[in-house]
Order: structure tokens, then sequence, then C-alpha cells
């Protein structure tokens, strides 16, 4: 929706809030009407105030562009990594890893390839990142028990 200012065939300048639909343009509501400049921007105003409100249309304030960028990442609350899976999981299959049914062993595979840290490291990338709680003495015994067998 917009504002718009028609000259009228007597010489007035009407001031209409229109809307675009189906790609014409529909008149929604006539604010009034003036030949004075100052009353004409003050009906353009409330023209803007009246799309506002009109049907409860939310309005964005990009005037403060970085906080409403700060405010959309602080209310993800998690993500998780999809590709990763599909793609590795059919090598992972392919080669025979699959007959040791333990998705901790998958996990740290997975990790190990996309992202090669410390134990302590990939404890904090499987939570933050997979939603995973292994804590990392919980790898640490499994990397025991992997050498092992």
């Amino acid at each position: 929706m917009f504002v718009r200012n028609k000259v009228n065939k007597s010489g007035a300048i009407s001031v209409q809030v229109i809307a675009k639909i189906n790609g014409k343009s529909k008149l929604i509501k006539t604010i009034g009407s003036s030949r004075d400049s100052k009353t004409i921007k003050e009906l353009v105003i409330e023209g803007q105030q009246f799309i506002r409100t009109f049907r409860g249309q939310g309005l964005f304030d990009f005037a403060n562009e970085s906080s409403l960028i700060k405010s959309v990442f602080q209310s993800i609350s998690s993500h998780t990594e999809v590709g990763t899976e599909l793609l590795l999981g059919k090598i992972f299959d392919d080669i025979g890893f699959n007959i040791i049914n333990d998705p901790i062993f998958r996990q740290l595979v997975f990790s190990r390839l996309t992202f090669p840290a410390s134990k302590l490291k990939t404890s904090d990338y499987f939570e933050r990142y997979h939603g995973l709680d292994y804590p990392v003495q919980q790898i640490y015994r499994y990397m025991d028990k992997l050498h092992s067998t």
C-alpha cells in the first residue's frame, strides 16, 4: 500500500491510500483533499498512519538495521547441519563402517572429517551444532574402547 496525491479537475489535490491487487491499483480510502500544501502534507502523514494500522499490518524499522540483525540471530536457538550427513553417510556405509552399530562412532568420524579438532572442541561442536550431548569424558572412554578392540 502507498499514499498517492491525485490532482482533481477542480485543481485540488486528493490524498488517497492505494493498494496493488493483481497488478491493478485499487483505492482503499480517500483521506481528504485540499489546495493548501501544508494541509496536503498533514493528509499524507495521516494516510501513512492509516496504512500502519490497516488490517494490523506490521512495520519493519530499517533505520536501526544492526539491532534488527542482532535480534534475528539471537532468536535462532539451534540449527542442524544436514548436507554432511547425506554426503558422508553414503560413503560411510559403502566403506562398510555401518557394521559398527554405534551412533557415537558415526558422529566422531563425520566430525573428524568436517571439523578436525581436539576432543574437547569436538564435544562442544556436537552440543552447539548438532544438539548432541556427548561429554568429553565419554568421548575419551569411547576412544579407549575403540583402541582396545
